[in-house]
């Protein structure tokens, strides 16, 4: 299956389209209007990781649809084995966001989106502590240091679904250029060490040795 398809009832798909970290210029909100009117049930879908569904899609008009999805300059993804699109909340343009996280979260977007993995592998960037529940809910989650100034706070091995888990604090806050070494250094971790399905919770947990390397790791970053 197409990365970005998702198959629905009664065989009919959604198509999943990536904004920019959860922004969508209004040109092109107008053209997946246009796109879900004529391929969809004129319904779009807004997820929890800012990307929407252009649901409905007829399996015999499917492949019609990619095309005119990529043709639209839509980016089609999100789905599959890989690093998902990174999720931001709206500390950018919100009072109480600390920076800019809009920024950062298009940073590592741009450096890990669509990575292969062994399962599905989650990256947050979150601007106050209001967001540390969403922030302990990802493979990673990062969010401003509560200690030190101008650093941030790791969560790594969240997760959702059936079976909720929090994701523990490194306890090394990190300076903004060292957090894309750390994520390198955890998704290396995982391809190494996990079979699909597991995700990363799961290889961590099963080789406890696993999160003091990353510990150790974090500690040599922040020196």
């Amino acid at each position: 299956m197409t990365l970005g398809v998702l198959p629905q009832k009664n065989n009919r798909y959604a198509l999943r389209i990536l904004g920019s970290c959860g922004e969508f210029t209004s040109e092109e909100l107008l053209r997946l209007s246009e796109l879900t009117a004529r391929f969809g049930s004129g319904r779009i879908t807004a997820t929890s990781r800012g990307t929407v569904e252009l649901n409905g899609v007829a399996e015999s008009e499917l492949k019609a649809a990619i095309e005119a999805v990529q043709a639209a300059k839509l980016r089609l993804g999100g789905t599959g084995a890989t690093v998902r699109a990174v999720v931001a909340c709206k500390g950018t343009d919100c009072r109480k966001g600390m920076f800019d996280v809009h920024t950062l979260a298009c940073k590592l977007d741009e450096e890990f989106y669509g990575i292969d993995v062994p399962k599905k592998f989650k990256i947050g960037v979150f601007g106050c502590p209001n967001s540390l529940g969403k922030a302990m809910a990802q493979d990673v989650g990062i969010m401003p240091s509560f200690t030190e100034t101008g650093k941030f706070e790791i969560y790594i091995g969240g997760l959702l679904g059936n079976r909720p888990v929090q994701g523990k604090r490194i306890p090394v806050p990190l300076q903004e250029d060292r957090l894309v070494d750390a994520i390198k250094y955890i998704l290396d971790i995982y391809k190494a060490n996990g079979i699909y399905p597991q995700r990363l919770r799961a290889v961590l947990d099963n080789k406890t040795e696993l999160w003091q390397e990353i510990n150790c790791y974090f500690e040599s970053l922040a020196k």
